[in-house]
């Protein structure tokens, strides 16, 4: 449709556009809408097809010329939205008569994002701590290793039962001359027992082969009918004690866990994949602190819209964390200071994304067909879908183009963070520590 369009600037981040829909455009779809009723209208005098225009403007002009405009309205704007970044719903703040032959004049005002002058974005300076692989650390993950090992074994060393243990025991439970329960060999699990529940508490300590007598009352959760909730003289004998068992760390340990060379090799695999968690998580860290002397560099309003979209994005990631750790996503309620540090960190995220997709603009950092494929394809192993299944999603909800802004932001971030001077600290030492190198210091002087 022909239009003619002005725009103004009224803000750094609100533009108001002033349209202009020519007489002849109007007076030809009034013309059509007319000719359209004339054919399927129905009035009582009046043969099909032959109603008179005039008698047509008379009963349905005011919803026609309703109908033109808003219909113009919506069509003019979705035309000139590629003139506009819009950052949220338009807003029509005047609209001029419909009339056929006379021009059509409405104005729209809209937010958009921001166009910020970048100052310095190349050579930051960002310092960020880095710590280095402990002992302590590799222990650790060995034992985490070994745990997966675990396995119930019989208790060789003379000692007594202990809590999380399995013991096999003969049992006699009786009430008073009533013998209850005759078990020459029941396994008594002391960690979570089905059958006897409160026999527990006779067992432990008791070594292999002793005995002990006493009265116990038998919790409400046996699964036994004859002896819930029943209060019973109970004798035990201990004929073996088996618990899981973590094996100690050998060349054999090692090859059956899947590494090469023995223990050492094994610590030293292990110090190699600690380091990379380390580095990655540091890396991630002087990213923050890269966006974070971005922003705080350039000082400029965003859209409420492009605040509100983070928030919602924030808000709905939060309630899902907070379902993992058990609580009904549907009765969570976000907290007046939880909201306020979300609507914060919302804030920041929008002038991010501004100042990372304008620095991308400058740089001609462009995301490729290539490069949507590979992020489809992480989504789709992180979700164990097919990357064909998420991308016939994201046309569905036709959120391409969002994935296509998250992955130059990406490009973008590893792009500064290329150009920018990296340097990593040793993190602070703690008061404690602190004291003891000097005290160690000072007994070396000695």
């Amino acid at each position: 449709m022909q239009y003619e369009v002005e725009s103004q600037q009224l803000t750094t981040i609100r533009r108001r556009l002033e349209f202009s829909v020519p007489g002849s455009a109007v007076k030809a779809e009034l013309k059509m809408e007319y000719d359209k009723l004339r054919r399927t209208v129905r009035l009582r005098g009046f043969r099909p097809g032959k109603v008179p225009v005039s008698v047509i403007k008379k009963r349905f002009g005011d919803q026609v010329r309703a109908d033109i405009a808003e219909r113009m309205v919506n069509q003019v704007w979705r035309e000139a939205i590629g003139t506009v970044e819009a950052a949220g719903q338009p807003k029509l703040v005047e609209r001029g008569e419909l009339k056929g032959g006379h021009d059509f004049s409405f104005v729209i005002e809209v937010d958009v994002r921001p166009e910020v002058e970048l100052g310095e974005y190349t050579g930051m300076d960002i310092e960020y701590v880095r710590r280095e692989v402990a002992e302590s650390d590799i222990d650790q993950m060995v034992q985490v290793k070994l745990a997966s090992l675990r396995r119930i074994q019989e208790v060789e060393e003379d000692r007594g039962v202990l809590a999380g243990d399995f013991v096999l025991t003969g049992l006699t439970l009786t009430d008073g001359e009533e013998e209850v329960i005759e078990e020459p060999g029941t396994l008594i699990n002391t960690a979570n027992e089905r059958f006897y529940p409160g026999i527990e508490g006779l067992l432990l300590g008791l070594k292999k082969g002793e005995e002990k007598s006493g009265e116990v009352t038998i919790a409400d959760t046996s699964v036994l009918d004859q002896v819930q909730g029943r209060t019973l003289t109970a004798k035990v004998r201990v004929e073996a004690i088996q618990a899981y068992l973590t094996p100690d760390l050998t060349d054999d340990i090692a090859g059956e866990l899947g590494y090469e060379g023995g223990v050492d090799g094994m610590r030293g695999a292990i110090q190699m994949e600690l380091d990379e968690r380390i580095d990655a998580s540091a890396r991630e860290a002087a990213q923050v602190k890269l966006l974070q002397k971005l922003v705080a560099d350039h000082e400029f309003d965003v859209p409420t819209a492009m605040v509100d979209e983070q928030y919602e994005a924030l808000v709905e990631e939060h309630k899902i964390r907070r379902a993992y750790a058990g609580e009904d996503m549907r009765t969570i309620v976000i907290d007046e200071a939880t909201s306020a540090d979300l609507r914060g960190r919302a804030t920041f995220a929008a002038k991010a994304s501004v100042l990372l997709l304008q620095v991308g603009k400058a740089e001609s950092i462009e995301v490729t067909a290539a490069d949507l494929d590979a992020k489809i394809a992480e989504i789709a192993a992180q979700r164990g879908q097919t990357p064909q299944a998420i991308r016939g999603y994201l046309e569905r909800e036709q959120a391409l183009p969002v994935l296509q802004t998250r992955v130059t932001e990406e490009k973008v971030i590893a792009w500064l963070m290329e150009n920018a001077n990296l340097t990593a600290v040793a993190p602070p030492v703690e008061p404690e520590e602190a004291a003891a190198e000097t005290a160690a210091a000072d007994g070396g002087e000695e």
